[in-house]
């Protein structure tokens, strides 16, 4: 009961219509994104959200309709399925659930320009329209890496034996590969589970951190960096559909002009946001060295390939064949 008059709550709070009109636009489409409104990872959403407007000349606009607070990360998938919103800026990794292949697109190389130029892109959106219905229209992030971030210095991989890690599906294997107990928390909830005691530390992209304020939870970050962060950009397909060809083609261009933005926008909040975590907050940069560095990125790769490839059957093999030409460039 609790669970339908949640959905209930979102239906009317976002509107029973998807695609409306508003004064100033022809064409309105509702959207939402799994972070809240100051997260990093938004920006290339909001950079496609002014290109729509700018391409269209102001007749179409996606219109935010907020972030978690909407539903949880990990449920937002739905609502695009039911046609509740139009657009979603989330994270396949979060979808993993329905789109076992969600995860793969973090293990590859390359920028989000240079997935779509090798048809990558399109690949993963039709397996999306295959699994759930619903169009990944392309991917919102720059070339952000990951870290692992811990409360007390790490300076080996076998100092994570035992430490309890947040984790998403993407997280999972590499996690495990470590020794450390992982435990799903939502992004929004990581800053609590840390002052709780209920993690120990957590991976995620290099930049967010210092929007969120968990470095005054943790003491460190650990070198060398792995995978690229890929936020993915879903559309509901009725409302696709519903567009004309005019229409499709503003989102398209959009999202390839977003796209083409966030390599150099990501390059600067990179360096700007490390800067600031180690100049005035002190935050320790803790750098693997050698084989140990070599090592620690074999395993990040190979664990996480070793783990998810079984669960796509269907198109493992040809993912890893994708991923392989990136790789021998």
């Amino acid at each position: 009961m609790r669970r339908t008059l949640g959905c209930i709550v979102v239906v009317f709070a976002l509107g029973f219509f998807t695609a409306t009109v508003a004064p100033g636009a022809d064409l309105v489409l509702k959207a939402a994104t799994a972070w809240k409104s100051n997260n990093v990872s938004n920006h290339g959403f909001w950079e496609f959200q002014r290109q729509v407007e700018k391409i269209s000349g102001g007749k179409m606009k996606v219109d935010w309709r907020g972030g978690p607070e909407i539903a949880s990360p990990f449920e937002m998938l739905s609502l695009v399925q039911r046609g509740v919103l139009d657009v979603l800026n989330g994270a396949g990794a979060y979808d993993a659930a329905k789109i076992p292949e969600g995860v793969f697109l973090e293990y590859f190389e390359g920028t989000t320009a240079e997935l779509r130029k090798a048809g990558i892109t399109k690949f993963f959106a039709d397996i999306t329209e295959k699994r759930v219905g619903v169009k990944l229209l392309g991917l919102s992030s720059g070339p952000v890496e990951f870290a692992i971030f811990t409360k007390k210095p790490v300076t080996s991989i076998a100092g994570f034996k035992g430490l309890k890690m947040r984790s998403t599906p993407t997280y999972l294997p590499l996690g495990e590969a470590l020794g450390a107990t992982m435990i799903q928390v939502p992004y929004p909830e990581v800053y609590n589970a840390l002052e709780r005691g209920i993690v120990d530390g957590y991976f995620s992209p290099v930049v967010g951190t210092l929007a969120n304020k968990l470095y005054e939870q943790i003491c460190c970050m650990l070198k060398p960096f792995f995978w690229t962060v890929r936020t993915w950009l879903y559309v509901n397909m009725d409302s696709w559909n519903k567009l004309t060809p005019e229409q499709q083609k503003v989102l398209t261009d959009a999202m390839i002009a977003a796209e083409n933005w966030t390599p150099a926008f990501f390059k600067k909040v990179i360096k700007e946001e490390l800067d600031t975590l180690t100049d005035k907050h002190g935050m320790k940069v803790i750098e693997l060295k050698g084989d140990e560095a070599k090592r620690f990125r074999r395993m990040a790769y190979e664990s996480s390939w070793k783990k998810y490839l079984p669960n796509s059957p269907e198109y493992g093999k040809q993912i890893r064949e994708l991923a392989r030409g990136l790789e021998d460039r």
